[in-house]
């Protein structure tokens, strides 16, 4: 019974519920903090570069930058809610307790990931809303850049997830935050183009998985994206399908939860 996908609707739900309302509890470091970094951006980046031109005929900078941020939201967003919620757990030397929950292993995975996946999108929602000042409301298909802000981070809640079991602390989650994923988010396109870079740089596109994803949001946002958005959207779907598989064969496996 307990392989079941749903064996306790009421587990599960009220499981996801304490995820959603433990970040929902500090709205002005959870969802405010970022959303004030991301209009800093907007601002700054939209005031001195508003003039420059990028390589899509008839986009302005602006336009080009408004996907690119709402997405970087979304993936910081996403991430920090499953890792920080597991860290959190394991310095309370409480993580065993997972193990006595009455919901099926699928629901226990699933809660966390929706958990970052609504924090992702609202943070790139709020994101977006928030560029309205500056670049107006229209956005080409609406729902589709919803979808692909819940893709993301949909992505990223499982890579959180991933990284709060294989890490045993708050130090090494920084650390992975400011030396992997940044740098990767910078070099993904948010900011710019990426076939604009020389050499080694453009080419990090091609292992780069962020890339992808703000392309399929920009995409949504402005009708045009850097590449092919077929193989972008595939891209998309195949890093879906990989990151949860991933978080929950370490999540069964009890990397970070079972005690020796």
């Amino acid at each position: 019974m307990k392989n079941r996908i749903f064996y306790n609707r009421v587990g599960f739900l009220t499981l996801l519920n304490k995820e959603i309302h433990r970040f929902m509890k500090v709205p002005v470091q959870t969802v405010l903090a970022p959303l004030i970094s991301n209009i800093l951006y907007m601002a700054i980046f939209g005031g001195m570069l508003q003039t420059r031109e990028v390589g899509i005929e008839g986009i302005s900078y602006l336009n080009f930058l408004v996907p690119g941020l709402a997405t970087m939201g979304a993936i910081f967003a996403a991430f920090q809610n499953p890792s920080f919620s597991i860290i959190s757990q394991k310095f309370q030397n409480t993580i065993q307790d997972l193990n006595s929950y009455p919901i099926s292993l699928a629901e226990k995975i699933l809660a966390f990931v929706f958990g970052g996946m609504f924090r992702g999108v609202l943070v790139g929602i709020l994101t977006y809303a928030a560029t309205i000042f500056f670049v107006g409301y229209e956005v080409k298909y609406p729902i589709f850049f919803v979808l692909a802000l819940t893709a993301t981070s949909f992505v990223f809640a499982s890579l959180g997830l991933i990284a709060g079991l294989a890490l045993d602390n708050f130090e090494k989650m920084n650390f992975a935050l400011a030396i992997v994923i940044t740098p990767l988010t910078y070099l993904g396109g948010v900011f710019f183009e990426i076939s604009k870079l020389p050499g080694l740089l453009s080419a990090i596109k091609y292992v780069n998985p962020i890339y992808p994803l703000v392309n399929v949001s920009r995409y949504a946002y402005i009708g045009v994206c850097e590449g092919n958005i077929v193989i972008h959207v595939l891209l998309t779907i195949a890093l879906v399908i990989s990151s949860f598989l991933i978080a929950a064969y370490i999540f069964k496996k009890g990397v970070g939860i079972k005690t020796v």
